[in-house]
């Protein structure tokens, strides 16, 4: 009688499910690991965010020639705007973890590895605030400069916080969509406008202008320029077929200049940006001229 030795069916499907088990541990495990660290990282750069711009802006107190955010003197009479501030780090190498094709600061806060910032309830100040998504905890913390109109007694918060995709699909979805009879100015700051049709094409003979916030947000109901032929066209005026729309916005030392000049823009407004036809270049409207980088 011969003995052969070898492994029998039932064995060979034990150590397969044994070995599957394992394998499905190590990728939870993994995905886990992964999970932590992007968390980790985009919480870091919240972080990091909130400590440089306080050492920027103290900065300020102790030499007043000095230069913050690369773009404007600390001697300047008003702070440096948002926009500036959030070129600032979206031109450092910082990375957002979870995409490195998302900028670090952003305005959606439900998008991950997004930081926000914005002007506070109070003047001068500036809010920072990012939404762990693994944890469901939104972070606040407040920076002061030395423009801020008062003290602010609450300088960080933490509070739960849920994204809800499906909720952000559905007020996504029902939202209106903006058109020249609805449209809104990017912020409420001056900047360079120009004179468009419902399609968002420049109005014949008019180039780009410096104006202030009136321009755009409707303050202006009897101001009135002339078409082609001659006739009255109200851009400030709700219901007109034609509206100022604010570019370029003023630079962090209030200087306002345009690329549009000539007819040379179109504007979007479903989404608030512009295209410079001469270069085929489309840009996000209300950012400076010296600041703004072209939309991919």
């Amino acid at each position: 009688m011969n003995n052969k030795n070898g492994f029998a069916l039932i064995e060979l499907l034990v150590v397969v499910a044994l070995i599957s088990i394992f394998s499905a541990v190590g990728v939870v495990t993994y995905n886990g690991y992964i999970s932590n660290a992007k968390d980790k990282k985009a919480q870091s750069n919240f972080n990091q965010i909130v400590k440089t711009m306080n050492n920027e802006l103290a900065n300020c107190r102790i030499n007043p020639s000095a230069k913050l955010f690369n773009n404007q003197y600390c001697n300047s009479l008003i702070e440096p705007n948002v926009n500036a501030v959030s070129n600032f780090f979206n031109s450092s190498t910082l990375t957002n973890p979870y995409d490195k094709n998302e900028k670090v600061v952003g305005s959606n806060l439900c998008n991950k590895g997004t930081v926000a910032i914005s002007s506070s309830n109070v003047s001068g100040s500036y809010q920072v605030q990012y939404v762990s998504q693994k944890k469901d905890i939104k972070y606040t913390k407040i920076v002061e400069s030395k423009w801020s109109s008062e003290r602010t007694e609450q300088m960080s918060k933490e509070e739960s916080y849920k994204c809800s995709t499906q909720t952000l699909t559905a007020s996504a979805s029902s939202a209106p969509k903006q058109t020249i009879y609805n449209y809104k100015p990017p912020h409420s700051g001056s900047g360079a406008g120009i004179i468009v049709d419902e399609n968002g094409n420049m109005l014949a003979g008019q180039g780009a202008h410096a104006c202030g916030s009136n321009c755009f947000d409707g303050t202006m109901p009897n101001w009135y320029t002339l078409d082609a032929n001659g006739n009255k066209v109200y851009p400030g005026k709700p219901g007109s077929k034609y509206r100022w729309v604010m570019t370029e916005g003023a630079s962090a030392s209030g200087n306002i200049a345009s690329s549009c000049g000539g007819g040379n823009c179109k504007y979007n407004f479903a989404d608030n940006t512009y295209t410079v036809l001469n270069s085929g270049q489309t840009f996000k409207a209300g950012e400076s001229i010296d600041s703004r980088k072209p939309i991919p």
